[in-house]
């Protein structure tokens, strides 16, 4: 049963895409699957190894290829997206039966950029989000909708005042033991178990009224 609410979230952990990466986290929870991030592993582990590991235990992939270019002049691209892009289609392609079952989104800033630039991706589900946290949170939203027919999931709007009343409930509670910084900078793993503490209880109050 893990495995069909396990999601894996191939994406940047930069500054710049902190927000996204926040409101993504923070939607897939509140529509009841668990993300994994090759963030949260060990240190001493072989990342490479531990990325399979992981896409191996997941139904669902996101993959971020935003940052795959250079950011500024002079900076090389960033491959290790499209590279994990690559392991989950294969784990697709090549794997088990179960794994065959596998479904991919493909997130970029610009609509249509990567297949121009990677055409062999053009079979895949590809949105763009602009870079904002609301478009992804939709684009994202309306693809599990389209991978769960039989169901209907709460719509886009929801996810996001319950977002944001969560990163105002979070600077709230945690202003007396951490700075602002520290709130903002945390690590992921930290993040995920504020979210999903604080949606456990929300679910609950909105039971109860």
């Amino acid at each position: 049963m893990a495995f069909d609410k396990n999601v894996f979230i191939n994406c940047p952990f930069d500054n710049d895409f902190r927000p996204l990466l926040k409101a993504l986290v923070f939607e897939l929870i509140y529509l009841g699957f668990s993300p994994k991030l090759s963030q949260t592993l060990s240190s001493s582990s072989i990342r490479v190894n531990e990325i399979k590991n992981l896409i191996r235990t997941c139904k669902f992939g996101i993959h971020d290829l935003s940052r795959s270019k250079a950011m500024i002049i002079g900076e090389l691209p960033r491959f290790n997206m499209p590279y994990e892009l690559g392991l989950d289609i294969g784990a697709l392609e090549f794997g088990s039966k179960n794994l065959k079952t596998k479904k991919i989104l493909i997130l970029e800033t610009e609509k249509y950029h990567y297949q121009k630039v990677i055409s062999d991706i053009a079979g895949q589900d590809i949105e763009n989000h602009d870079d904002d946290p609301k478009t992804l949170i939709t684009k994202v939203r309306n693809w599990f909708s389209a991978n769960f027919p039989e169901e209907t999931l709460v719509v886009q709007s929801v996810i996001w005042i319950a977002y944001n009343q969560f990163i105002d409930d979070l600077g709230s509670n945690l202003s007396g033991t951490y700075t602002e910084e520290e709130i903002e900078e945390m690590p992921i793993g930290d993040f995920i178990k504020f979210v999903t503490d604080w949606i456990t209880e929300f679910k609950v109050r909105d039971v109860d009224v």
